[in-house]
């Protein structure tokens, strides 16, 4: 039965995810890249503890952070570090840190960037092609993941991220874009937390999941509302090159009986609208 969970990345989605499991009465862990963000943490009721991929593993006591019954990996590469070998040295690290204190459930926490630019319905029988930095290296971490006979691992990969600081009325704001009339493939952070929550209590390992929102407004439509909501210039579409990817989410609603809370990312950004309005 899994009791200590470790989370290691509490940034944007793992501090909530953190107070989320807390309140479900799991004894969580997490772990800041510097010493002086372990207060803040528990304050939360979070058992705090550094931890600094770079790459090698540095940390004020990996011991006490491994020890645990899961282990949630929520670490993105990096921007400033955005090679594919660096990324992979980061999290082998790790992996290897957690084979050697006896971790025996980690949940890794993916993109759909690993399906790369490929077209049409993206499901997970989709065979990976990544083409960027990232996607090559999450790609690479996977196989290690199920490759190990160490532990049991399964792999959730989400599509674009919404919600909190995330307001993707930002991210295009005046600039000049191509492809309006492409499909968008996002997930709010709610939906992230409360799949994770349903994983965790259904106890599956071993596996792989896509997750993104039921349905997938165009580009433009999308991303004007999004500029209007926030009061900022909307983007500039041109018709360009059009995607028609879709990443399809049948598979973990149907594994975990689970309805999304934004199944419509178009609602979601009325709603959000009608709320800051209110």
């Amino acid at each position: 039965m899994i009791k200590r969970i470790s989370i290691v990345g509490c940034g944007w989605l793992g501090l909530p995810l953190a107070q989320f499991l807390l309140a479900e009465g799991y004894r969580v862990l997490g772990s800041r890249r510097k010493l002086e963000e372990l207060e803040s943490l528990g304050h939360l009721g979070i058992e705090a503890y550094q931890l600094d991929l770079a790459p090698q593993l540095q940390s004020n006591n990996i011991a006490a952070l491994l020890a645990c019954d899961l282990l949630i990996i929520n670490i993105p590469p990096g921007r400033k570090t955005n090679t594919a070998d660096y990324h992979i040295a980061q999290i082998t690290a790790l992996l290897d840190a957690a084979t050697e204190h006896g971790v025996k459930k980690i949940l890794f926490i993916s993109s759909t960037s690993v399906y790369g630019p490929q077209q049409g319905i993206i499901d997970e029988y989709t065979a990976r092609h990544p083409t960027t930095s990232s996607g090559i290296a999450l790609s690479h971490i996977e196989d290690k993941l199920f490759a190990s006979r160490a532990y049991q691992a399964s792999v959730l990969r989400f599509s674009g991220l919404l919600g909190g600081q995330r307001k993707p009325g930002r991210f295009l704001s005046g600039k000049t874009v191509s492809g309006a009339k492409s499909p968008v493939n996002v997930i709010h952070r709610q939906d992230c937390i409360a799949l994770i929550g349903a994983l965790i209590q259904r106890d599956i390992w071993g596996e792989q999941f896509n997750a993104c929102s039921d349905l997938h407004p165009t580009k433009q439509e999308f991303y004007e509302l999004a500029a209007e909501q926030l009061g900022l210039v909307a983007p500039t579409f041109t018709a360009g090159e059009v995607s028609n990817k879709r990443i399809d989410n049948h598979r973990i609603k149907a594994v975990l009986n689970y309805q999304f809370s934004y199944p419509d990312p178009m609602q979601w950004l009325i709603e959000h609208q009608q709320e800051a309005e209110s």
